[in-house]
């Protein structure tokens, strides 16, 4: 079986951290030099891993030794797991299958609610959610590498949901790489040019970051971007009412290509729904692109969870895309 780590990331999210040759393997990184031709630079990696260039940033692929996946009992499907610039990733691909070659067209990056891990879908995968969505495609469920599992840190300060000071961004910018990473990683799986083919998805900090990575971090759309539950990030929460001109200084991505799914509970006590949801239309109205927003849907009386009827709408409009 064929393990992966990737060596980009570095602290703050800012660039990628060189390691001395006799930490190779130990979960520190896989990358021996840096440069400065971007802000994820890798020029020479650690022994037996690859180095790859895309879309600017370069990394490192490297074989890991395996440790045992873990899937669920009696599952009639292939399950991965390997490691991806510090995150740990459960996957699964529909069907019995070589897992040193899975075949799949289409990825779906699940990200979990802040304090959950990766395990939270596979607990949905054991309840039935994902049957008859599994044909054709690699689920990865990552989990924050940060210890207590959030995406980021935050300020009880007395600051609001859409005030900077209630973030500790240089966490939110670091885990924002470190996704990225994971979603070149997968692309360098699907041997594709670009990610049309790969969705991120995401549950309340999950979710967040996802439509973070979409907007303030990659430079290129993805297949999809999947929000359940969760408020805009700084600096998207900044963006409605903004001159167009100064979101867009903001985002690193703009274009009309984008597809988001946003689906937010009616009830929901952590991101009141109107002040969520109208915060991503004034988004999409800055950055003049309203028409990304493909689905924008509010489940009546629903809290801050994720049901399998919200569960089977997203997977559904994943395969028909």
């Amino acid at each position: 079986m064929l393990y992966w780590t990737n060596a980009l990331g570095g602290e703050g999210g800012k660039s990628c951290q060189a390691i001395p040759e006799s930490q190779c393997g130990k979960n520190v990184g896989n990358c021996l030099k840096c440069g400065t031709a971007s802000s994820y630079d890798c020029t020479k990696c650690c022994p037996g891993c690859t180095l790859y260039s895309k879309y600017g940033y370069s990394y490192c692929l490297c074989k890991k030794p395996p440790t045992p996946p873990g899937p669920p009992a009696n599952s009639s499907d292939t399950w991965l797991q390997y490691e991806v610039a510090g995150l740990n990733v459960t996957a699964v691909v529909g069907g019995k299958q070589d897992p040193r070659n899975p075949k799949y067209e289409k990825v779906v990056i699940m990200l979990h609610g802040g304090g959950a891990s990766g395990e939270e879908w596979v607990y949905n995968y054991e309840q039935g959610w994902f049957d008859g969505h599994l044909d054709g495609v690699k689920y990865v469920f990552p989990t924050s590498h940060i210890d207590s599992h959030v995406w980021y840190n935050s300020y009880k300060n007395g600051c609001g949901l859409a005030d900077d000071c209630a973030y500790d961004i240089p966490s939110i910018q670091d885990s924002a790489s470190r996704v990225s990473a994971l979603i070149l990683s997968e692309q360098e799986l699907l041997n594709e040019n670009d990610a049309k083919n790969i969705y991120l998805a995401g549950f309340s900090q999950g979710a967040q970051l996802a439509s973070y990575v979409q907007i303030s971090q990659i430079n290129f759309a993805l297949g999809g971007t999947i929000v359940m539950d969760g408020f805009p990030l700084p600096p998207l929460c900044d963006m409605p009412g903004a001159d167009p001109a100064a979101a867009k200084r903001n985002a690193t991505y703009t274009g009309n290509d984008m597809k988001f799914y946003i689906w937010h509970g009616s009830a929901d006590p952590i991101f009141p729904v109107n002040l969520t949801m109208n915060a991503y239309d004034g988004i999409f109205a800055a950055l003049q692109v309203p028409d990304v927003l493909k689905v924008s849907h509010i489940e009546s009386g629903q809290s801050h969870t994720v049901i399998q009827k919200e569960f089977s709408s997203i997977l559904q409009w994943i395969s028909q895309g």
